[in-house]
């Protein structure tokens, strides 16, 4: 019998969380902890501190049979630590004080998406970084990290610039030897705090890697870097970096390039063998960013009663391979649209039902001829919410993109 088995008639994260709750009870826990069956969370009544039990779940189910128990473990032990009171002054604490990376959407989507009383979000601090990822302080402890916030920072009189730089140094001495396959290096060392490590610039650049250094954080314990010459290293980047996404600690299916010691967004130029792949991965990400971003924005109205035509992110792949994100502007009605290669503008009938495609251009062409009618929304991933139809002779300048009705 599995350990699921006793909880039968409830979905698998009920019985993961009843698995919880009474190892919970077991280890000693006296107050109140409740289950929120919609945002995967359990949360301790006394002092409201919540945890989001689908990374749990994720690495209990990719664990063996032999493992499962340690995850469990590690769990308790994370629970029964957060009651850990921080040193109360940054001197005793210094050594001890890391620095996380993330994908920016778990900032700006995942946690607010999970639950309005989240806890996790309370003076949450972070900084924005590499236009996709974000980078926050964390205090390490033996068997988790405990997240910094506003808080902590104003009670040591330091800045997030200067703790992070901290958390830098130690990071740096924390550093040593990586693997490396031919001219791909791979920082792998289990300690959790791979991906962090495309902070240490000077690292990276001491790299022997062929042209300007190209990396890949697919998830928390893998940090990949390579040469943008390399073809061969950037191969076994794709290859690794699509195994480290299928993570629960998944943080970016984004590549980045270094250069005057700051790391952008990058992708292979036209007609390298490699580009397809690489952009297939990041639209992939882009994808489920939106997708949650939407689900998120769609609850937000609910609430609030108000209603949105937000257009979907899309993306095809033609025969040659190349990908192509597009959304769709409505003929009528306000509506949101995320940031795209290309526009499709769908013109209404009399009726205000959608009655023929106008228009298709790429978004650089429609700022330039339509961009009075858009406005940039303070989210991310970037949307821009449109109120008007562009006129006739907009529609007749934008024209219908070459590749639009090929096979």
């Amino acid at each position: 019998m599995g350990l699921f088995d006793a909880f039968r008639g409830d979905s698998p994260q009920d019985q993961f969380a009843k698995l919880l709750l009474e190892r919970l009870k077991q280890g000693g826990e006296t107050h109140e902890v409740e289950y929120d069956r919609e945002s995967f969370t359990l949360c301790r009544a006394e002092d409201d501190q919540t945890f989001y039990l689908g990374n749990a779940m994720a690495e209990y189910e990719r664990a063996s049979e032999e493992d499962r128990e340690n995850v469990i473990r590690v769990f308790l032990s994370t629970w029964f630590t957060s009651q850990f009171t921080l040193p109360a002054t940054l001197e005793d604490a210094r050594t001890d004080v890391l620095v996380t990376v993330r994908d920016r959407s778990y900032f700006e989507v995942d946690i607010p998406l999970c639950s309005e009383k989240l806890a996790l979000a309370d003076g949450l601090i972070y900084s924005e970084f590499a236009e996709c990822l974000a980078i926050a302080p964390v205090y390490d402890m033996p068997t988790s990290i405990r997240s910094l916030s506003s808080e902590d920072l104003e009670a040591w009189d330091v800045t997030l610039y200067e703790v992070i730089e901290l958390a830098k140094e130690n990071l740096r001495e924390m550093t040593e030897e990586c693997a490396q396959l031919g001219e791909l290096f791979v920082f792998s060392s289990g300690d959790s705090h791979d991906a962090a490590r495309m902070l240490l610039v000077d690292v990276m650049e001491r790299l022997e890697v062929s042209g300007a250094p190209i990396a890949m954080v697919p998830n928390r314990e893998m940090l990949l870097v390579t040469g943008e010459d390399n073809d061969e290293g950037l191969q076994a980047m794709v290859a690794m970096a699509q195994e480290g996404l299928d993570h629960e600690r998944r943080i970016s299916s984004t590549a980045f390039r270094l250069e005057s010691g700051n790391w952008s967004p990058w992708l292979p130029p036209e007609g390298h063998p490699l580009r397809i792949a690489f952009h297939l991965m990041r639209v992939q990400g882009q994808m489920g960013d939106y997708e949650r971003q939407e689900e998120l924005l769609r609850k937000r109205d609910a609430a609030s009663g108000g209603s949105m035509f937000y257009s979907r992110f899309s993306a095809m792949q033609g025969e040659d391979g190349a990908i192509r994100t597009y959304a769709i502007w409505p003929g009528s009605g306000t509506a949101s649209l995320p940031r795209v290669d290309y526009v499709m503008f769908m013109a209404s009938g009399p009726d205000g039902m959608p009655s023929h495609l106008a228009a298709v251009a790429a978004w650089d062409e429609v700022e330039q001829l339509a961009g009075d009618l858009m406005t940039a929304e303070d989210c991310y991933p970037a949307r821009y919410r449109v109120h008007d139809f562009p006129d006739d002779e907009v529609l007749a300048s934008l024209g219908i993109a070459e590749w639009v009705g090929k096979k």
